[in-house]
């Protein structure tokens, strides 16, 4: 077929002498070739063959697929768009589902409050409660009269909030209440999410944020026990609080959590909100560290934290300031 395309470069030529040219009948490969769009009928030689460039040739052969691929992308935009329809009816089922069998979603803060004073008036025998920030006041007045109300009924009651709870008043007069009503509260330097584990038989865990204020309550056993690793191990490594004291043990903690998240690369805003505190706060501890180890800039700080073997040397990359 090659040699047939190759001849008829040299220009036009009947069938027979094609075939005379390569010494074998020429017909079934110019067949071939017509049918890739690589010759056609001469119009200066009747009867006659000319080659088509295979650019050209391309370009014809492609036209068809192109057009089917032009339909099949239609149609599939059409069908993209019309079960696209059908997602939030999808989703509204499974929520439903979900509220009837494992899972129960609530929206809105003050109903996330109600389900939860619900529960805890419910619960017999342990409450285990982490918590990555420490609420307002108002707030954690409400929680203290649920707290008290546990406690009198001999609920084994164990906390986790940050280690800079230990620096603000409320919070320090609140655990020191806890604490005398019997409840168990330790502080760890950074804590993943909040979580409200009741009688190990249901839970409390926020939505995602971007679905706006509220909790799901689950009950599915596997996700409890899910549950319940993570908040022993939580408490394992979080420190008691048998004085309320912020000793050279937890500041050096919040320090290394502090590095070890500039390691990551995490933004200030991330840091802060991890730590449950504020931004400034957080430059404030900065601040003093640069102090402490005579340092002016975060790079700076990087060396002294990988020379000092708190880092790994292959891992930071801290934004420079």
């Amino acid at each position: 077929m090659v040699e047939v395309y190759g001849v008829l470069l040299e220009g036009p030529l009947t069938t027979d002498e094609c075939s005379g040219a390569v010494g074998r009948p020429a017909l079934p490969d110019l067949h071939r070739l017509a049918a890739m769009h690589l010759v056609r009928p001469a119009l200066a030689l009747p009867g006659g063959w000319e080659a088509v460039a295979p650019d050209t040739a391309i370009a014809a052969s492609l036209a068809p697929l192109q057009e089917r691929v032009r339909e099949l992308t239609e149609r599939t935009e059409s069908v993209r768009a019309v079960l696209g329809s059908l997602e939030p009816l999808h989703r509204a089922a499974r929520r439903k589902q979900s509220a009837d069998s494992s899972t129960e979603l609530v929206r809105g803060s003050e109903q996330v409050r109600r389900r939860l004073s619900d529960l805890a008036g419910s619960a017999q025998r342990e409450v285990m409660a982490v918590h990555p920030t420490m609420a307002p006041v108002e707030v954690l007045r409400e929680g203290l009269a649920l707290d008290r109300a546990l406690l009198a009924r001999g609920v084994d009651y164990k906390v986790v909030w940050p280690h800079t709870a230990r620096r603000q008043q409320d919070s320090i007069e609140y655990m020191r209440l806890l604490r005398g009503l019997g409840g168990t509260v330790r502080t760890a330097p950074m804590l993943p999410s909040r979580i409200i584990l009741l009688d190990r038989s249901v839970a409390l865990v926020p939505l995602p944020a971007e679905e706006g204020p509220g909790a799901a309550v689950v009950r599915d056993p596997v996700v409890l026990d899910f549950l319940v690793s993570i908040f022993d191990h939580i408490w394992d490594r979080a420190q008691p609080v048998e004085e309320i004291s912020y000793d050279n043990r937890v500041f050096g903690e919040i320090e290394l959590a502090i590095l070890q998240a500039l390691t990551r690369g995490d933004t200030d805003e991330a840091i802060a909100r991890a730590l449950g505190i504020s931004t400034r706060t957080l430059r404030r501890y900065l601040t003093a560290m640069f102090e402490r180890l005579e340092v002016e800039t975060r790079f700076q700080l990087g060396i002294a934290a990988m020379r000092a073997g708190l880092v790994q040397v292959e891992t930071y990359c801290p934004t420079e300031g």
